[in-house]
């Protein structure tokens, strides 16, 4: 019997035996059975080894697809190594369980769209969740990562509700898109979706142009009131706190909406007359409209601070704005508390509220607005809302014009949009006036398709061309150059510009508040993320020497009584000389690409007055990069009449070709 074997190799295979196995085989007495249970051992090792090692490289399989979901080109995972330190991953491993929220990726339409963040925190996160789960060997979401997506094709809403409700990133939104994509549905499967997820879910698919609108459970009824809606918003004004500073914008527009409360006590005595000396009804409608007007000016002042927005919506503030849009259908209503929808949608504590109030509902029915200016403040009030995103970004007096949606293209750049005088977020941007209007706002509507790789923001802030009326007359310091430039700023950061290239588009004065942010980044090592990002410069008759409509104007300035915006235009300001000569500089030394339009057709400012040539050319040429004159006057130039015109085309050719710039460094 030991003839049989070699020392200790099998005859058949040549492996090596154990020699108590072999001890055995010399004891048997039948050949048979020896070879027999040699058999049985082998397969028993077999299937072992077939069990083990698939489980193995199932798990070894997910983590390295988990880990390079995006391609190797976008995450430059080759450079990324040697800057990454995993000494500390694996002691926070064995410690506790790593944080799933930490993952920033996710699949839909574009693996790319959820890698544009930190190559070493999209490495880390991975390699810490994968060894979490391997070290404590939790197989259901090793199983999860390895066959999520046939869930996702289910038809039952609480599979997909299952997803949604996932520790993992990518699997939440997968879930979220699989619900999106459900558009055939009985209307009772929405309803118990909309019951039963939480506001985070339902703010996700309210992102999606295509989800049905039976996810969004409409506002609940309210009770009628027995007052006047003014009388319900100037409640809410005294139940806010007076503001610290008795100078203040705050405490203007809190005085401008309850000056009749302070001056006559609710009008005791029937004196309504000395303020308002109205006779006609359609008198009295504008009356009322503007009261209106200032309450709601006075609330969107209060709600820009977190403090005052909470005690806001703590005293049933959202309950008086539904009865407020349910009395008026008026857009510059539904703008107004778009607004301070928009400031209230930063505070994460206020999602929930929002959500149950009812408010997503009427968001979509904003977004289809015919009012472009109201479709994107909504647009944008969803934007803030969805935290459960890879983009954390924060828009406020920020208008997100491009993307709006989340199936959207891979971002490379932002534009960023800055109006001039008595322009606006959206009407500044609008196509010229004609026959043929196709487009309320060309960077939405043309740019935004011609370069899908961008996001296009538009910054807001109210300017005034004199010093008449009932604008705020204090704080006069935030209304300078380098004021509203520092405020600028703050919402800029907020809305993560200087994460990725810039492209700058200014319009008259815009372009010198461009200018000023890009120098104090240059100068402030807080701010240097906003100069060192910037790849590309469009002017639209900026007055970089100075306005010549403003020297005129400054001739009669105890008459006219300019604002602090236009002093600061006239031809011979040291400021901005100092200004121009910095700016250049950084464009030198940078090569920045620059293209800047001037006019050369008299503007109109109505009947009595006579026809000015708002900035001249000497004015408008800042001397670097290229210049280009236009046959249109200073409003004209930043409005193309269609996509084959030349302000358009140009403008399009050259952020285009920065993109491809950036695209090749990427």
């Amino acid at each position: 019997m030991l003839q049989i074997f070699k020392p200790n190799v099998c005859c058949k295979c040549g492996r090596l035996l154990d020699m108590n196995l072999i001890k055995f085989w010399c004891r048997s007495t039948s050949t048979t059975n020896a070879t027999n249970f040699v058999i049985r051992k082998k397969f028993e090792v077999k299937r072992r080894i077939a069990k083990y090692g698939l489980l193995t490289l199932s798990t070894i399989g997910s983590g390295l697809i988990f880990m390079l979901s995006s391609p190797k080109e976008e995450l430059k995972i080759e450079e990324t190594y040697d800057n990454v330190d995993l000494t500390n991953i694996f002691q926070d491993v064995f410690h506790h369980k790593a944080e799933e929220d930490d993952i920033n990726v996710g699949i839909e339409q574009d693996w790319q769209l959820y890698s544009k963040f930190s190559p070493e925190l999209y490495i880390l996160s991975r390699l810490q969740i994968f060894f979490s789960d391997f070290v404590h060997f939790d197989f259901s979401k090793i199983w999860g990562w390895l066959f999520p997506w046939e869930k996702s094709k289910s038809d039952d809403p609480w599979t997909l509700l299952e997803l949604t409700k996932s520790h993992n990133f990518w699997i939440r939104q997968m879930g979220v898109a699989s619900l999106a994509s459900k558009v055939d549905w009985p209307e009772y499967k929405y309803r118990n979706i909309a019951q039963a997820c939480d506001a985070r879910v339902l703010v996700a698919l309210a992102r999606y142009p295509y989800a049905s609108q039976c996810y969004f459970l409409p506002q609940p009824k309210l009770h009628a009131s027995k007052n006047d809606i003014v009388k319900e918003l100037r409640d809410q004004l005294k139940k806010l706190p007076l503001p610290h500073a008795v100078n203040s914008c705050q405490m203007y527009f809190r005085f401008l909406a309850l000056d009749q409360d302070f001056l006559y006590n609710n009008d005791p005595f029937n004196m309504d007359i000395i303020n308002y000396p109205y006779s006609f009804p359609e008198d009295e409608e504008k009356k009322k409209e503007k009261d209106i007007s200032n309450c709601l000016q006075a609330i969107l002042s209060y709600t820009a601070e977190p403090d005052h927005a909470i005690n806001f919506v703590c005293n049933h503030g959202l309950a008086v704005l539904q009865h407020l849009c349910e009395d008026f259908s008026d857009n510059w209503i539904q703008m107004y508390v778009a607004s301070i929808l928009t400031n209230l949608s930063l505070i994460p504590d206020l999602l929930n509220t929002i959500v149950q109030a009812g408010w997503l509902r009427v968001l979509r029915q904003w977004i289809n607005s015919s009012d472009t200016a109201l479709s994107l403040q909504a647009l944008t009030v969803l934007a803030n809302l969805d935290r459960d995103w890879w983009s954390k970004e924060l828009y406020q007096d920020v208008l997100l014009i491009h993307p709006t949606q989340r199936n959207s293209p891979l971002v490379y750049a932002d534009v960023v949009l800055v109006h001039g005088l008595r322009g606006g977020v959206v009407k500044t941007w609008r196509q010229r006036d004609d026959i043929h209007k196709t487009s309320a706002c060309w960077p939405k509507d043309w740019l935004a398709q011609d370069c899908p790789n961008i996001r296009i923001i538009s910054i807001g802030y109210e300017s005034k061309l004199h010093k008449w009326g009932d604008h705020c007359p204090y704080e006069q310091d935030k209304r300078t150059i380098e004021g509203r430039s520092r405020e600028i700023i703050k919402k800029l950061q907020k809305a993560g510009v200087g994460s990725r290239p810039i492209i700058w588009v200014g319009h008259s004065m815009g372009g010198l508040l461009i200018k000023r942010i890009i120098t104090i980044g240059e100068t402030e090592d807080e701010f240097k993320k906003l100069a060192a990002q910037t790849k590309g410069l469009l002017f639209y008759s900026v007055p970089h020497h100075g306005s010549s409509v403003v020297d005129a104007i400054m001739y009669a300035k105890y008459l006219l009584f300019p604002s602090v915006e236009v002093q600061e235009l006239h031809s011979s300001s040291p400021k901005l000389a100092a200004l121009h000569d910095n700016f250049v500089k950084f464009v030198q030394k940078n090569s920045v690409p620059c293209l800047s339009f001037g006019e050369n057709v008299k503007t109109t400012f109505g009947r009595p007055l006579p026809k000015l040539l708002v900035v001249p050319s000497d004015s408008s040429d800042p001397g670097v990069g290229k210049f280009v004159t236009l046959p249109n006057n200073h409003i004209e130039t930043c409005k193309p009449c269609s996509q084959d015109d030349v302000i358009y085309q140009l403008t399009c050719n050259f952020i285009k070709n920065i993109l491809i710039s950036i695209k090749q460094h990427f």
